[in-house]
């Protein structure tokens, strides 16, 4: 339980608020490196990849779906991927690739 209460106070005080559907929550953002999206997408969906794609890292407790949309600094940006990362049962983070 450690490990999930450090990245809930992680996210807390260095994540950026985004809005989804109608709720707000907090993550942390990063530009996705040809590598990182090599790694998440195929080649096709690279493609499709218009403008820097991003990498979001939230609370499990988040409900991300492919194709919603989450706005951010007033751009919107659609779900490609969503996986959940778990240590053992428990889930402790959400990573969600957007473009």
């Amino acid at each position: 339980m450690g490990f999930s209460n450090r990245i809930l106070a992680a996210l807390q005080r260095a994540g950026e608020a985004f809005t989804l559907g109608t709720n707000t929550y907090r993550g942390i953002f990063r530009v996705l490196d040809a590598g990182t999206m090599r790694t998440y997408l195929d080649d096709v969906e690279v493609m499709g990849v218009v403008r820097p794609g991003l990498l979001l890292i939230t609370t499990a407790d988040v409900v991300i779906n492919p194709n919603d949309t989450i706005t951010r600094d007033n751009r919107t940006y659609t779900v490609l991927k969503v996986s959940t990362h778990r240590i053992g049962n428990l889930a402790v983070v959400k990573q969600a690739i957007l473009a």
